[in-house]
């Protein structure tokens, strides 16, 4: 059985919705680390406010 660490799926889930609202769709297989990164280069793409 595997073991599902709930928090970093709720975490990654939520980066992910973040994505989707903003236009980039392509999360499938990525890492929460990935997915973190590709959230900040669009915010900075987009001249969002990154700092929180």
């Amino acid at each position: 059985m595997k073991v599902v660490n709930y928090e970093e799926e709720r975490k990654k889930n939520i980066v992910i919705k973040q994505l989707h609202d903003r236009g980039y769709k392509e999360t499938n297989g990525k890492s929460y680390r990935e997915l973190k990164l590709k959230l900040v280069i669009v915010k900075e793409i987009r001249g969002e406010n990154i700092d929180g």
